[in-house]
């Protein structure tokens, strides 16, 4: 079995996956059907595109052309890498997600076209940000054409999961974590993509580790262009005149219950999910409504309580800053002492009284 970090190459064993035979073969081996028919590989393609697994799948044959398209899985997201040079004839590939995805595409090398209710272009070097609570389309890929591109597909709640704990801000896809029915999709509108995107798209593409280190090395990268595409998309969001987040007294009233009990808990080990439950509120009006209200995010506020407290207790002669570092809940000093620089500008070492011999 290849490890897990590796993509697979199709063979005739590799049946687990539901997948038919006859379209599979192995980069040295012989194919075992020399020629198919171009309904063979787009169903074929299009139950690779389904099952969502680590593969790669390889062909090549006259007539039809190369195709090449890898699957690999990273931390929360599926990386997908595809090359199509077609001959004499074109390429109709279903592509059906049933769950609900969101989705960064790049169109690297030619146009592409997507079959909805209407036919979508992407034209070369454009780049998409869909959120889609399903995926139901057909890929076009025409006669006598040359197609890369590089799709990255995750799930929405580890989207939001991270934009929370980056915070992040963007209302609007917040909501769509909050309704997860809504649809949001760029495609009709692609933007070009810049050249910072262009350069970090050719570091995930040519990454020089492999393994752990590898995974964790395209991870930020797909962390930079999700920020990226958010920047350019929130920027015209901005043009619109989107308003801003929409409290009632109900929402309010929680809010300053909320700012109450942090006051009075901070030390606690709280996290976003259990306030959220706690409170009756939904992540989008915790985090929005809360930083609307105090003009601070809740766990920049909970930070600036401990800070304070711990600056108290530098003072006092008779506390360790290493005893203090432990009672905020840091597991490493270095970690109290850069949030107390950030806060206060000097490490707290430099606030701590002499301790008395």
């Amino acid at each position: 079995m290849a490890p897990p970090d590796r993509p697979r190459t199709f063979t005739a064993s590799n049946l687990r996956f539901g997948l038919p035979s006859f379209v599979f073969q192995s980069l040295s081996s012989k194919p075992l059907n020399p020629v198919l028919t171009s309904e063979e590989i787009e169903y074929s393609l299009g139950e690779v595109y389904r099952n969502n697994q680590p593969v790669s799948f390889r062909r090549e044959q006259p007539g039809l052309g190369r195709v090449t398209v890898d699957f690999e899985e990273l931390t929360g997201a599926t990386l997908h890498h595809a090359t199509f040079l077609t001959e004499n004839r074109p390429l109709l590939i279903p592509v059906h997600r049933p769950e609900p995805t969101v989705s960064m595409f790049f169109q690297l090398e030619g146009g592409c076209s997507f079959q909805f209710k209407q036919e979508v272009t992407v034209p070369e070097n454009h780049h998409a940000l869909c959120y889609l609570p399903f995926l139901q389309t057909n890929y076009y890929i025409g006669p006598n054409t040359s197609r890369k591109d590089l799709t990255i597909w995750f799930n929405p709640q580890v989207v939001a999961a991270q934009m929370l704990e980056e915070e992040i801000e963007d209302d609007h896809w917040q909501r769509l974590m909050e309704a997860p029915e809504q649809i949001f999709s760029t495609v009709r509108q692609s933007r070009p993509m810049s050249r910072k995107m262009t350069d970090t798209l050719v570091q995930v593409r040519s990454c020089p580790f492999s393994g752990k280190l590898g995974r964790t090395y395209k991870d930020s990268l797909i962390r930079l262009l999700f920020i990226d595409q958010l920047l350019v998309y929130r920027q015209n969001q901005l043009r619109s005149g989107e308003p801003a987040t929409r409290l009632t007294r109900q929402d309010i009233e929680k809010l300053h219950e909320l700012k109450y009990f942090l006051d009075r808990n901070f030390l606690d080990d709280l996290s976003l999910t259990a306030l959220t439950r706690e409170f009756g509120l939904n992540s989008f009006k915790l985090k929005h409504g809360f930083r609307q209200l105090f003009d601070t995010s809740v766990m920049r506020y909970i930070d600036d309580l401990k800070m304070g407290y711990a600056r108290r207790l530098l003072l006092d002669a008779d506390q360790d800053v290493l005893e203090i570092a432990d009672q905020l809940g840091y597991n490493h000093y270095s970690n109290f002492s850069a949030a107390f620089k950030r806060r206060f500008g000097i490490p707290p070492t430099a606030v701590a009284r002499p301790r008395p011999v």
